[in-house]
């Protein structure tokens, strides 16, 4: 599993210097002007993680493969962009697509990049944008409408949903009972999508509090500076950082928020000890659900799994001795996979 996160904004947002603070290659072009991104840039970013090395290492482990994100920078939404006005059908396209949304908002001052609106105001631009969103989902359940095939209750579901959303109700805040969800994600709404706003800011914020937006504190990143930082090699990265006053990488940042609003978490496999892989799923998944993310067959022919954490794994040193001091446990197919979880899946496969 690869997560797909699509930055999004008005033009000149800084979306494509987030995404170049994001991704090691390949980088997307920056222009002071608006749509400098005409098709989408995409970059795939292998998820740090010093847990899966050292598995490897205790095990003699040559091969490692780490999780990883998808990073798409989507071009700047502007006002009529449901009605395609900027290429916005295009771009709304794009957005379908993506897991979650990172929401670029510009806080940055600079008289050489003009924004779209000639003023910096955060809150109006996540209110055009979104409208844009919203917009494009109601002319998506309106074609579903008219569309014969719908059942009376299909048609009831609609009409309930079209009239929230021209209330300026998000789907992602409309209450569904169960039977409904599943119907309505079948559309792939924008505004059924979790969002991560990210206030663009100047160089000498970085150190200030949080920006906040409606009340609520955003992620606050220097996406200029990022992007510079980003040419360094880690070492180098994380002595700037060091020196001034910065903990994490806007990578780091955003990856650990991205986990949190999917509620995504990690597992481990080291099968026959030619491999050690890191698996992404959705927390409170079962045996069952992590087995198919490795294969279709692991889940058509399980039987059981082996389990223990990695850390205590690390600790005690190998799988074998984790065995042999009865610290690897055995569960079914519905035992809940926690992060960290280094797994071995038995399989009868005929």
């Amino acid at each position: 599993m690869s997560l797909k996160i699509g930055i999004i904004g008005l033009p000149n947002a800084g979306k494509s210097t987030l995404f170049n603070a994001l991704v090691t290659k390949p980088k997307a072009g920056v222009a002071a002007h608006p749509f400098t991104t005409i098709d989408k840039n995409i970059g795939v970013v292998e998820i740090p993680d010093d847990s899966l090395f050292q598995l490897a290492k205790i095990e003699n482990i040559g091969k490692v493969t780490t999780a990883t994100i998808t990073f798409v920078d989507i071009a700047g939404l502007i006002k009529g962009a449901h009605q395609g006005e900027g290429l916005g059908n295009q771009f709304l396209h794009h957005i379908r697509e993506v897991d979650l949304i990172l929401h670029v908002v510009r806080f940055f001052k600079n008289e050489s990049i003009p924004h779209v609106h000639s003023k910096i105001d955060p809150e109006e631009d996540i209110e055009i944008v979104n409208e844009e969103l919203l917009l494009a989902d109601l002319q998506t359940l309106e074609k579903r409408l008219d569309k014969e095939k719908s059942t009376p209750d299909e048609r009831a579901m609609l009409k309930i949903i079209i009239d929230k959303l021209n209330q300026g109700v998000q789907a992602s805040e409309i209450k569904l009972e169960d039977k409904d969800k599943a119907f309505v994600k079948a559309f792939n709404l924008l505004t059924l999508k979790k969002q991560l706003l990210v206030a663009n800011i100047d160089e000498d914020e970085m150190t200030d509090s949080p920006k906040k937006i409606a009340g609520s504190e955003v992620l606050s990143i220097g996406a200029r500076f990022e992007a510079d930082l980003n040419e360094y090699k880690w070492v180098e990265q994380q002595k700037i950082l060091k020196d001034l006053g910065l903990k994490k990488t806007a990578k780091e940042q955003v990856i650990k928020a991205a986990y949190h609003a999917l509620d995504t978490i990690t597992f481990y496999t080291i099968a026959k000890r030619k491999e050690a892989r890191a698996w992404l799923v959705k927390r409170n998944s079962t045996a069952i659900e992590a087995a198919a993310k490795i294969h279709s067959d692991f889940a058509k022919y399980f039987v059981k799994v082996e389990q223990i954490n990695a850390q205590e794994l690390i600790k005690i040193g190998s799988w074998l001795k984790a065995h042999e001091q009865g610290k690897v446990l055995l569960h079914g197919k519905d035992y809940l996979v926690q992060n960290a979880d280094v797994l071995e899946f038995k399989v009868a496969v005929k």
